[in-house]
């Protein structure tokens, strides 16, 4: 036994992850300098540069995996550096539509320049209004009017004298009055009542009938001059205006035509704005003020629409000319934030829009660069991916607000011009939602064709070790820390180790990692010190682990106090120390449990109490069905199918799963068979196949460490320890504290390949293997087995068979996870059931 022990205990290093500080050229961080190269995740570097490379449509970019491993951040390094390189991209400005007000124009102009035309033009309008005022209320624009109403009054009184004569000749006085004109026959010279016309004889009554007759078409025709006359009148006088305020403001546009000549939409917006505003000139030559309908009654204030709203340039997506290309990192993804919107305003209890309302989201100001987003955002908004596929489809910004876009009933609306899109898009998220989407939505896949795949771990090599160092340098420089001494660092990089369990890879959950920095940063000003040393980190770790340990101490007590019964002394029959992992989300711990087996004569029935119980697992049922397997690969099906075995995890009352007891299980199966005991200082894990190897398993750290704190509060005597999977020696990572216990020799980890190293190690006995007589050697547990086997045969074949014998049950029901709470521990269970991993 101590052969078997001695050569299969692990060493200090082979169980932790200790780096030497003098490994580091630097005594603090504060000497190192800050590396903007991205470490250990080149096959994700390599995808991106692929993705930002590629100019051809549909190749976005997918970030894929879990959350705090710095995806996002890496990904907008590289765009940020990419787009540095890129020219700006141009503004764009909405103007009104003069000939469809409802669909606003837009136009594209040099990067910078969106802004100072908007200004321009303002000033432009404002100083025409005020050039129209003046030259309407100037001098030489009254005598002007003066002549041309002169000239009209003298071509009226021309065509009334000349009417009168007419008249006069007729024999008739013409009057003019309000109602029109009246005509009135003359005796010599003067002019006749109707009486007197009356006392006239009927020759001469029927002599002014004529005359008046003949008069009536004369006035006629001369109304119908009268009109020409006040047409004529009113075209001189808009000649008039029309070329006073032509030379009053076309100076001011020419300026501007000259200025951003070139842009046909330009040229056709400010001749649109010239020629509107001179249309539109009497609105600029006074004031209007509103009145009260009724007397007394106070207007309610509502805004005004200013008379050159129309005319005003609404600078939506504006550039820096000197800062590149943009890139947008979008927190919070909505419709609007992302798409835009179309804003309205309240006037006179009426919602009105136009052209100066139209907001750009981020998919715009990214227009011409980059943007990124959150899968999780789009999906739990699910018209924004919508909108966001549809603009990366067509290629094209379409401004509308949700209930337009995704409305059934067509409303009367404004429809701004499409802006022509441009933007390399970038989703983070997790890489299952990527397969989803990707298998499901044809629009997706043809749009994300690049996954950048980010790792969870990488290479602990030097190259990845001093990235990891100058990453605590920058974010000690960005955020304020205090700087890190070497062996501050290197705790640092041993507990990366630990976050992977795995001594030879590093974690690139920087997230987590930047955490216990921070962590570490406040406890060395606790303790008054200006730099961070490697107890400092220890403390951020204990005292993380102790704010999040309040179960695992309760179970602790639990078994100090007796009411979870676990031995760690002495040697049982058929009674074997497994260990299980409880993982809380914060917090993961292990705990041994007691596993029991009682044997006898029976018809190959083997029952795992917790599985007829409805309390374990698939995984686990699958590890226990193998048990089987193995007993007949080693000792023949008719010596295995005449035993009945009963094992159980004892003071299990919840859900467990996970096959890393099934060696476990087989151990304390042996041992109950061939009636050799075990010792219950070793507590064990494992899984095992039916040919008895021993396979990996998860969770080993927290599992020896858990069973040490079991052995700790007990008495450490040199002679306790955990057993586990030689595949799994990579991935033990002991804290200081045992593994300080380890280098002592107070406390051993052993690996083990086969079942039958770990028989020699628990046992004390060799399993002994078939001579070529096809017996095993006696002595050996395989023997002691066997002869079980055969004398259950022998006592089975001498009874006559049971109808109806009990097989295995057909059905491994799985119920739902019901969290497994020992006496002592409070109600509340933890939000995970303990889990055999």
């Amino acid at each position: 036994m101590a052969g078997a022990r001695d050569s299969l205990r692990l060493s200090v290093d082979q169980v932790t992850a200790r780096l030497d500080p003098g490994a580091f050229r630097f005594q603090t961080t504060d000497e190192i300098h800050t590396v903007e190269a991205v470490f250990g995740q080149e096959r994700a570097v390599r995808s991106i540069e692929f993705a930002l490379g590629m100019q051809q449509p549909g190749y976005n970019l997918f970030a894929a995996g879990p959350e705090g491993i710095g995806k996002s951040t890496i990904v907008e390094s590289f765009l940020r550096s990419r787009a540095s390189q890129m020219p700006a991209p141009p503004d764009w400005v909405y103007v009104h539509n003069f000939e469809e007000p409802d669909a606003p124009i837009a136009i594209s102009l040099p990067a910078g320049r969106g802004r100072s035309f908007a200004e321009q033009v303002e000033t432009t309008v404002e100083s025409a209004s005020n050039e129209l005022r003046r030259a309407f209320e100037s001098d030489s624009y009254a005598r002007r009017r003066q002549e041309v109403a002169g000239q009209i009054e003298q071509e009226r009184s021309d065509l009334l004298e000349r009417l009168q004569g007419q008249a006069r000749e007729l024999g008739f006085l013409l009057q003019l009055t309000p109602q029109g004109i009246n005509s009135a026959p003359l005796i010599d010279g003067k002019a006749i009542t109707d009486e007197q016309f009356e006392q006239l004889t009927e020759q001469q009554r029927e002599g002014f009938q004529q005359a008046g007759q003949q008069l009536e078409k004369i006035v006629q025709e001369s109304m119908l001059q009268m009109r020409g006359v006040e047409r004529s009148a009113q075209d001189r006088f808009r000649e008039l205006d029309e070329g006073v305020a032509s030379f009053a403001i076309g100076p001011m546009f020419d300026e501007l035509l000259q200025e951003f000549g070139g842009n046909g939409k330009v040229e056709a917006f400010l001749r649109a704005v010239r020629a509107d505003i001179q249309k539109e000139r009497d609105r600029f030559r006074e004031q209007e003020q509103q009145r009260p309908m009724v007397p007394g009654m106070v207007m309610p204030q509502q805004p005004a629409q200013p008379a050159t709203r129309k005319y005003e340039v609404n600078a939506v997506i504006c550039n820096d000319p000197e800062g590149g290309a943009p890139v947008i990192r979008e927190r919070h993804t909505t419709y609007y934030n992302l798409i835009g919107r179309l804003e309205f305003q309240n006037q006179m209890g009426m919602l009105i829009t136009d052209h100066t309302m139209i907001r750009a989201g981020a998919l715009g100001n990214a227009n011409g660069g980059f943007i990124l987003l959150r899968l999780r955002d789009l999906l739990a908004n699910a018209p924004t991916l919508e909108a966001l596929k549809r603009a990366l489809g067509t290629r094209e910004l379409v401004i509308e607000n949700m209930g337009e876009a995704f409305g059934l009933i067509p409303t009367g609306r404004l429809r701004p011009e499409p802006i022509p899109l441009d933007v390399k898009v970038v989703i983070t998220g997790e890489p299952t939602l990527y397969s989803l989407l990707y298998r499901l939505d044809p629009d997706f896949r043809e749009l994300f064709r690049v996954k950048a795949d980010f790792d969870l771990e990488f290479v602990r090599d030097k190259e990845n070790v001093e990235g990891l160092a100058s990453y605590v340098q920058s974010r000690c420089a960005q955020e304020g820390l205090k700087c890190f001494s070497a062996g501050a660092v290197a705790r640092l990089v041993e507990h990366s180790s630990r976050m992977v369990e795995d001594r030879t890879k590093l974690s690139a959950n920087l997230g987590s990692f930047l955490d216990i920095v921070r962590q570490a940063d406040y406890w060395a000003g606790v303790d008054g010190d200006t730099t961070v040393d490697a107890r400092h980190v220890g403390r951020a770790l204990e005292e993380r682990t102790y704010r999040s340990a309040l179960v695992r101490d309760r179970i602790a007590e639990a078994i100090a106090d007796g009411d979870i019964y676990v031995e760690t002394h002495g040697e049982r029959v058929g009674q074997i120390n497994a260990l299980s992992v409880y993982d809380l989300g914060d917090i993961s711990f292990g705990r041994p449990s007691r596993i029991t087996c009682v044997t006898s004569a029976g018809r190959g029935t083997i029952v795992m109490i917790d599985r007829e119980s409805d309390l374990s697992g698939p995984i686990h049922n699958k590890g226990f069905l193998i048990l089987r397997g193995f007993l007949a690969n080693r000792f023949g099906m008719n010596r295995a199918g005449s035993l009945h075995a009963s094992l159980t995890f004892e003071q299990q009352y919840g859900q467990i799963d996970g096959d890393s007891a099934s060696s476990t299980e087989l151990y304390a199966l042996l041992s109950s068979l061939a009636e050799r005991p075990i010792d219950q200082r070793i507590a064990v894990t494992g899984s095992v196949d039916q040919l008895g190897r021993i396979q990996p398993i998860g969770g080993a750290t927290a599992k020896i460490e858990g069973f040490f704190e079991i052995c700790r509060e007990r008495g450490l005597d040199g002679t306790q320890g955990v057993m586990v999977p030689k595949a799994n020696i990579d991935n033990v990572v002991l804290r200081p504290e045992v593994a300080d216990a380890v280098e002592s020799g107070r406390f051993h980890v052993w690996a083990v390949e086969t079942i039958e190293q770990g028989i020699e190690v628990l046992m004390g006995i060799s399993a002994g293997e078939r001579g070529d007589d096809g017996q095993f050697p006696d002595g050996t547990l395989y023997r002691l087995v066997e002869d079980r086997l055969e004398a259950f045969r022998q006592q089975l074949s001498q009874q006559p068979p049971q109808a109806g014998a009990p097989e295995a049950p057909p059905h491994i029901a799985t119920p739902q996870p019901q969290p497994s709470m020992p006496p002592g521990i409070p109600p509340e269970p933890p939000p995970e059931p303990p889990v055999i991993v």
